[in-house]
């Protein structure tokens, strides 16, 4: 069941310019809907979504961030003890492809 403690927990954190998508994926993935029209993240927010993996009940903290400049600062600290970070662009802005790099020396 949902409520029961999970047997392990994972924390991802999620990173990219601002308006690639994060949010909305994060959304779509724990709550199985697509809203096509979400606000900007102002620092950091996160969802949890539980998964049963291999009869082994697994946690997964999907941590949201802003993607733009001014909040960069606070977004490296998110980067502590992460088990995974999704470096994340829009296929349809160059820019954000662009600025993977710029992510990816963040991330490091």
């Amino acid at each position: 069941p949902a409520s029961c403690s999970p047997d392990r927990i994972f924390k991802v954190v999620f990173v990219g310019n601002s308006g690639v998508g994060k949010s909305s994926f994060i959304h779509r993935f724990c709550y199985d809907r697509f809203l096509a029209e979400l606000n900007a993240t102002i620092g950091i927010d996160y969802q949890v979504k539980s998964l049963m993996v291999d009869n082994t009940q697994v946690a997964l903290q999907l941590w949201d961030t802003a993607g733009q400049e001014r909040f960069r600062s606070i977004t490296k600290q998110y980067f502590r003890k992460a088990d995974g970070i999704l470096v994340m662009y829009d296929i349809t802005a160059e820019c954000s492809f662009m600025a993977v790099r710029n992510w990816m020396s963040s991330v490091q």
